[in-house]
């Protein structure tokens, strides 16, 4: 036995053999997986917030009904039937949806006030639920009563409106041409031709409901209920947040453009460039948006163009301020001068370098920018500074109208407020999920 002696440390050369490398060869072991994407390494992370994805199903669907809820319901007059039911045949009718109604909830049930005890006793069975309250006031004796108001309001617009000052019945009539008459025929609306005018019209008693949507009150649902002059709060809601969200799509992707492309630049070549940019954004960031939005509708009216251009004169400006910061904070990394040493054109390390690692913040700045433009076109349309054309109504003229009869109607204001909120809470929380999704420093990181 060959033995050798090493620090003190005897070893038998026994143990070890020389390696024949002939027969094979030794490498690194390879890596099994897929590789993953800047994108895809996002989306994984965006999934892990809970709350982020519940807000993306929540703008999902606050879409979805954007684009098909103005036509899911029918409940706004053709041209056969318009001006025969006057403003008021349908007016504030209390919310009343199928199923929910049999819980208690959204049944179109409504509280009157300080009517004719005469006359609510008049009424037929099944539309009175219960009295609330009763008292005589100069000799008549007025009372407060639950109602079916569906079945209230056909009533008093087919049969009986109320009683006049000599305790006659008022009974409703209504102008209409031949064809209107023709059409009502057909739909078994005509309770009684009162006259025949010479000029060819006629005046009629017609059961309302059955003239105007071809079916009985029981049958008939306005899920929101419906406004001042009878039009169908779900429709208008649905079709106000059209052009809400519509606005802030297109003013939004202008902004973020034009702040990405100008700040970037800025941002990378510094200098002289960046001194006069500061200074032009200074004097347009001390502009008062109001003043300026009043001037140019009073200069040039109330068009979507005009209410564009206010709200890019100065949107762009936060999206400048992001884009410049991220290109100060990259253009002197490690990174940028080895690009700009293999010989990088300056445009492609603006694109390629500089704004990935910048897309979570401005990812985050796009979603954050349509609440933001939604809340203050509300904002806007509340206070009657912006005014759509005719037959459009915004977000903000809806809960206007619905403050001012909120204490009798508050249904009026209670969907549009809900929805306002929705957007405003659902798209902080996921542009919060994207941010964190997007966050180049993050990719690759377990939590």
């Amino acid at each position: 036995m060959i033995e050798q002696k090493i620090n003190d440390v005897e070893i038998d050369k026994s143990m070890f053999s020389l390696v024949d490398r002939s027969e094979e060869s030794f490498h690194d072991t390879s890596i099994a997986g897929k590789p993953v994407g800047f994108f895809k390494d996002g989306l994984k992370r965006f999934k892990k917030n809970k709350a982020s994805v519940v807000a993306f199903w929540i703008i999902a669907v606050i879409i979805l009904f954007t684009l098909i809820g103005p036509v899911m319901r029918n409940h706004e007059p053709t041209n056969e039937t318009r001006g025969v039911v006057r403003q008021g045949t349908f007016e504030f009718l209390t919310p009343r949806i199928p199923v929910l109604e049999h819980l208690g909830i959204f049944n179109g049930t409504r509280v009157i006030v300080s009517r004719n005890y005469e006359f609510i006793s008049s009424l037929p069975e099944g539309i009175v639920i219960e009295i609330l309250n009763k008292e005589v006031i100069q000799g008549v004796t007025l009372v407060d009563a639950r109602v079916n108001y569906y079945r209230f309001r056909h009533y008093v617009t087919s049969h009986r409106s109320g009683i006049d000052a000599q305790g006659n019945p008022i009974i409703p009539t209504f102008n209409i041409t031949r064809d209107q008459l023709q059409l009502a025929l057909e739909r078994d609306a005509v309770l009684e031709i009162v006259e025949i005018n010479a000029a060819g019209s006629y005046v009629v008693r017609l059961d309302t409901f059955q003239f105007f949507f071809g079916t009985g009150p029981d049958d008939v649902y306005f899920w929101f209920g419906t406004g001042s002059i009878g039009e169908d709060l779900f429709t208008q809601l649905w079709s106000s947040s059209r052009i809400s969200l519509l606005l802030a799509v297109i003013v939004s992707v202008v902004n973020i453009s034009i702040g990405v492309i100008v700040g970037s630049t800025v941002g990378y070549f510094g200098g002289k460039l960046d001194i006069i940019f500061e200074r032009v954004v200074e004097i347009l960031s001390n502009i008062p948006f109001i003043v300026m939005l009043t001037l140019l509708l009073l200069a040039f009216g109330s068009n979507w163009g005009v209410i564009i251009i206010a709200f890019t004169a100065t949107g762009w400006i936060g999206a400048y301020n992001l884009s410049r910061v991220q290109a100060y904070r990259f253009r002197a990394r490690e990174f940028i001068l080895a690009a700009r040493t293999y010989g990088a054109s300056s445009r492609r390390i603006i694109l390629k370098h500089i704004l990935p690692n910048g897309m979570g913040t401005l990812v985050t700045s796009f979603a954050l920018a349509i609440p933001a433009f939604v809340f203050q076109e509300s904002t806007m349309t509340f206070l009657g500074i912006i005014q759509y054309p005719e037959g459009i109504r915004g977000i903000g003229r809806m809960l206007s109208d619905g403050q001012n009869v909120m204490q009798m109607h508050p249904h009026l204001l209670i969907f549009p407020s809900i929805l306002l909120a929705l957007l405003m809470i659902s798209f902080n929380m996921f542009s919060n999920g994207l941010r964190d999704g997007f966050n180049p420093s993050l990719r690759g990181v377990e939590e």
